[in-house]
């Protein structure tokens, strides 16, 4: 039953927070609103997804290179670029303006998200009637309801973001991928370390206790 509460929590906060996804109007049937619900939950997947293997691919070809294998290195390090130069992407319709963790003056887009319940979850009929009452608010879009519903059962509920500078990273990659092809090993990995360790990670309570 968490889990079902959770997904429902998750999908409605990428469907409407101003942070996740731009603003539109109001659907002029439960069949269009969902059809855009799911369509912006899938383009937020979309970029979290890019932002990752972005991420992954920067990981491993620093592993490369201190195995020895800079041509794996660099055609890892050449998908992580082309991975963040997607000109077909709209990073800006996924980025996060109000957040805490800021490092350097950047855009900062959500690259990866972690839910975490701070509640043994223990049936009682009070309870399931609270649950089936926030998951009908939920299906409707009524993200507040939800979660003053979920308060109202002692569920707490903190969300981690991991946070990517899209224009940081993107020089980092670029500036290592050069570094690569020009033999300087060593200062190709300090360079992806840098773009590496400008990722940050930022922790929000989405439901109070």
């Amino acid at each position: 039953m968490k889990e079902i509460i959770i997904a429902g929590v998750l999908t409605s906060m990428l469907a409407t927070s101003p942070v996740w996804a731009a603003s539109t109007e109001t659907a002029s049937s439960s069949v269009a609103a969902s059809a855009s619900l799911q369509k912006e939950v899938t383009d937020a997947q979309n970029i979290a997804t890019q932002g990752m293997v972005a991420v992954r691919d920067i990981r491993l070809a620093r592993v490369a290179i201190f195995q020895g294998q800079p041509e794996i290195a660099k055609k890892l390090t050449a998908d992580a670029q082309k991975m963040l130069a997607d000109d077909s992407t709209d990073w800006t319709r996924f980025e996060k303006t109000d957040h805490k963790a800021r490092m350097i003056d950047d855009k900062y887009v959500i690259i990866n998200a972690a839910i975490a319940v701070s509640e043994n979850y223990i049936a009682t009929p009070e309870k399931e009637a609270a649950i089936k009452k926030a998951n009908a608010r939920l299906a409707k879009g009524d993200k507040k309801g939800a979660m003053e519903t979920l308060r109202e059962t002692g569920i707490g509920i903190m969300e981690n973001q991991e946070l990517m500078p899209l224009n940081h990273t993107r020089h980092d990659v670029a500036e290592a991928q050069r570094m690569l092809n020009n033999g300087k090993y060593y200062e190709a990995n300090l360079m992806l370390k840098n773009a590496e360790d400008a990722i940050v990670v930022e922790s929000e309570v989405v439901v109070d206790r």
